[in-house]
């Protein structure tokens, strides 16, 4: 079910953002003024989640973090899994599972010398 929540959050703020991209290219035609309606109801929808009695804080919070994150970074994430050979994309589940786990996870990146250029922390 959260998985459903969080995807319809981001479908909204995807459409959002499109609706106040072409507000922006034709702010004073019929079609950017319709939009900008549409887009002030998606607010209202998101305020309406967040401000909902029936969520205890921590789905609140999480809500709101949902909201407030990069509506195109899960796509972007999506359109390069398909560049990666099979092996890269069990790797990169396997280490997406330990994150969900709350695993502390280390990734130290070689150059193709094999020669480590940085260490990230996570």
């Amino acid at each position: 079910m959260r998985s459903s929540i969080v995807q319809s959050i981001q479908h909204l703020k995807l459409a959002d953002e499109f609706m106040n991209d072409f507000i922006r290219q034709a702010p004073m035609s019929r079609g950017g003024l319709i939009f900008l309606n549409y887009s002030r109801k998606i607010r209202w929808i998101l305020t309406d989640i967040i401000t909902y009695p029936h969520f205890n804080d921590e789905v609140r919070a999480g809500v709101k973090v949902e909201i407030e994150s990069d509506a195109f970074s899960v796509q972007a994430i999506h359109d390069k899994i398909p560049l990666l050979n099979p092996e890269q994309r069990e790797m990169l589940e396997e280490l997406l599972e330990d994150m969900l786990a709350g695993k502390t996870i280390t990734i130290s990146i070689k150059t193709n010398e094999g020669a480590a250029d940085t260490d990230k922390e996570n």
